[in-house]
């Protein structure tokens, strides 16, 4: 299973991800598990991988989280951001069909990695809500896909640190009491 000793990436292949995702959701689309594979990494960028470990807080003595879900290589698509790669791979084998869940929550013991299966499960919950163009809708307003989208172009790569700005932004704008 996942090591929570990494610095880079919590999952290194996105697989265990996918499986979980499309075993989780009611209605596995390749258009609702690209934007949830997007909006996870996304809020967990501006969480967990926006923590200062070198500032004293409560996680300063901890093992660190990993700086991200997994590495990100976006692009932003008409439909909203995509991983050209799980595309490819969906594509040509016949979609989501068969694909079972790699995931075994018995088999964690790490407090950390406990709680970034949590993480993942709450955002699922609320993605599993909204309707596959609901969530392409709200991607659109991310400033780093409306920044990365040419009309008619494909392939058009998304910036990381854009996203994650975006993401921070929205998740200290939300928690403002």
């Amino acid at each position: 299973m996942v090591i929570m000793d990494k610095t880079d990436f919590f999952f290194n292949s996105i697989d265990v991800l996918i499986s979980h995702v499309v075993n989780f959701l009611d209605n596995p689309t390749p258009l609702k598990v690209q934007k949830s594979l997007y909006f996870l990494w996304a809020f967990y960028a501006a969480t967990y991988g926006n923590i200062d470990y070198q500032e004293k807080t409560d996680f300063s003595d901890q093992e660190k989280y990993p700086r991200s879900l997994f590495e990100a290589d976006f692009e932003a698509w008409s439909y909203g951001p995509v991983i050209n790669s799980v595309f490819a791979e969906y594509h040509k084998t016949n979609g989501f069909e068969g694909v079972s869940d790699k995931y075994v929550e018995s088999e964690i013991s790490d407090k950390n990695e406990k709680e970034v299966w949590s993480f993942i499960d709450d955002l699922l919950t609320q993605i599993n809500k909204v309707n596959d163009f609901g969530l392409v809708e709200r991607s659109h307003q991310d400033s780093a896909w409306r920044n990365a989208y040419k009309e008619g172009q494909r392939h058009c790569k998304m910036d990381a640190d854009e996203i994650k700005r975006d993401y921070v932004n929205y998740v200290n704008e939300q928690s403002k009491i």
